[in-house]
C-alpha cells in the first residue's frame, strides 16, 4: 500500500469546490495551528535551551512574559496568548531557530555522553586509557584520575570524579571537529 503525499492546503486546486472565503479560513486555521504548536514548543523548552534560540527582542519578550506565568490554567491561557502574538512574526524563521537549537541540544547531549564514557574508562582503566583521549595524558589528567580512583575505592563523595569530568569536557571541546572520540 503506497503512502499518500502530504497535502498542501495553501496550494490552489483546480477542482476545489470550496469558496474563496472557505479557502482563506482554512489558511487562517492552519496558521493558527502552526503558531499554537510553536508556542507550545517554546513554553516547554528549558531555560538553557531557550537561551540558545536566537529570537528577536519582541518575540523574546512575548515568550518570557508567557513563561513567567506559573499557575497551570493561567499558563495555558498565556500559551494561547503567545500563539496569537507569534502570528505577527515570521513563523518559518522562529521554527528554523528552534530546529537549530534542538540540533545543538542533541550535539550537547552526545558530547556529554562521550565525556561520561571517558570518565568511566579512565577511572576503571587508569591513566593508560588516556592514550586515545584528545590531549593525551598531560597534566593534570593523571592527578585527577588518581584522585577519582582513590575516591571510588574509599566511598567518598564524587568531587574528584566531577573535577575529572569537567576536565574531560574541556578537552573534548578543544579537540578538532573532524575526530570522533
Amino acid at each position: 500500500m503506497a503512502c499518500a503525499a502530504p497535502i498542501d492546503e495553501d496550494a490552489p486546486v483546480a477542482d476545489d469546490d470550496r469558496s474563496a472565503r472557505q479557502i482563506a479560513r482554512q489558511r487562517q486555521r492552519n496558521a493558527g495551528d502552526r503558531s499554537t504548536r510553536l508556542a507550545s514548543s517554546l513554553m516547554k523548552l528549558t531555560e538553557p535551551a531557550l537561551r540558545k534560540v536566537e529570537l528577536d527582542d519582541e518575540v523574546r519578550e512575548a515568550v518570557d512574559r508567557a513563561r513567567a506565568v506559573t499557575s497551570h490554567i493561567a499558563r495555558r491561557r498565556a500559551e494561547r496568548a503567545l500563539a496569537g502574538d507569534l502570528r505577527r512574526f515570521d513563523l518559518v524563521e522562529i521554527e528554523e531557530q528552534l530546529a537549530a537549537a534542538s540540533t545543538s541540544d542533541a550535539a550537547d547531549a552526545r558530547h556529554f555522553h562521550a565525556a561520561e564514557q571517558w570518565r568511566t574508562r579512565l577511572i576503571e582503566g587508569g591513566i593508560g586509557a588516556a592514550a586515545e583521549l584528545p590531549g593525551g595524558a598531560a597534566e593534570p589528567l593523571p592527578r585527577l584520575v588518581e584522585a577519582a580512583q582513590r575516591e571510588r575505592a574509599t566511598g567518598r563523595p564524587p568531587g574528584a570524579a566531577r573535577a575529572l569530568f569537567r576536565h574531560i569536557v574541556e578537552r573534548l571541546k578543544a579537540k578538532p571537529a573532524g575526530r570522533a572520540g
